[in-house]
């Protein structure tokens, strides 16, 4: 009996390294606003955690603290992401450098994205940020709706298409990508 509970827990592990796997690759296939994650590659820093360094950031210490302390890295090889809310359907954050505890404020502008699209023809998961641990792009997206009957809705959907360039520590917006779609509001 416990011959097959080791082989079980082994067979577990297994699948779930495995479905890890799979989850990291097809986030890198992944394409965003014609955009490919993978055309914009990060190496994922190995080395020790730096101490945090707020900066001008103080306002936002407690959340800072929060991801630093967490330590999982989750954008352009090397930083910690935060993300908080500042009012309805707004949202803000900044980045930590883990290299250098350094704090860099994202490519998100006052009071957007905000997402204020829903249908039924897809799931309502929040698209508003999209980013990956091992690449530089960062793409945010806004999205206005506008009834057209009791069933159908028309968005109006804008992609910031953004990249890091670590030498000079800034976001460059490469291209805005407006799309405009008719969907499904009946639930």
């Amino acid at each position: 009996h416990l011959t097959q509970f080791v082989l079980g827990i082994f067979m577990k592990a297994l699948f779930v390294l495995l479905a890890g796997l799979f989850m990291v690759a097809s986030a890198q296939a992944e394409t965003v606003a014609g955009y490919k994650f993978s055309d914009y590659p990060a190496q994922i820093y190995k080395g020790k955690k730096a101490p945090l360094q707020l900066g001008d950031w103080r306002s936002f210490r407690t959340r800072l603290k929060w991801a630093h302390d967490d330590g999982e890295i989750a954008f352009a090889g090397s930083y910690m992401v935060s993300i908080w809310g500042c009012g309805t359907g707004c949202i803000s954050g900044a980045m930590i450098d883990k290299k250098t505890g350094k704090v860099y404020g994202l490519p998100i502008s006052e009071g957007s994205p905000y997402d204020n699209c829903y249908s039924s023809d897809e799931d309502n998961e929040d698209k508003r940020l999209t980013f990956y641990p091992d690449s530089r792009l960062f793409i945010t997206r806004d999205c206005e709706q506008e009834e057209i009957s009791d069933t159908k809705a028309k968005q109006k959907i804008t992609y910031a298409v953004n990249v890091w360039n670590e030498k000079s520590k800034t976001f460059k917006l490469i291209k805005e990508v407006k799309e405009t779609k008719t969907v499904n509001t009946d639930f």
